[in-house]
């Protein structure tokens, strides 16, 4: 039996091909058993009728991951700056609000836009 070299995420989630997932519900097609094959390739039986599921619906394009796999280092960054950006954000509504609440008290108007 030959073994199906699978992609390892950081995180340690498998990470399938295309052609894998076909080769798979290939076999599943033509007549090996579902057990077998989840016992054979170590996923779970809800994957393998997902994976046909979606051969069968949109054919080969239907097996590619749809999304990108991003390292969590770089996914952690981007989720620290998206929390610095709303605390920047807030801080100048803060500050607009000041600014509308001073020029109200003293009877002024705000310039256009603001």
């Amino acid at each position: 039996m030959e073994e199906m070299q699978v992609m390892v995420t950081k995180s340690g989630k498998r990470k399938w091909s295309p052609e894998q997932k076909l080769a798979i519900v290939g076999e599943f097609e033509g007549g090996v058993n579902a057990e077998e094959l989840c016992r054979k390739y170590n996923i779970h039986k809800q994957m393998l009728y997902k994976w046909k599921r979606s051969f069968e619906s949109s054919g080969k394009e239907g097996l590619k991951n749809n999304g990108e796999i991003v390292a969590r280092s770089q996914y952690l960054a981007a989720l620290k700056k998206i929390d610095d950006l709303e605390r920047a954000l807030g801080r100048k509504a803060l500050e607009l609000d000041i600014l509308k609440k001073s020029f109200e008290l003293k009877g002024l108007k705000l310039p256009d836009g603001i």
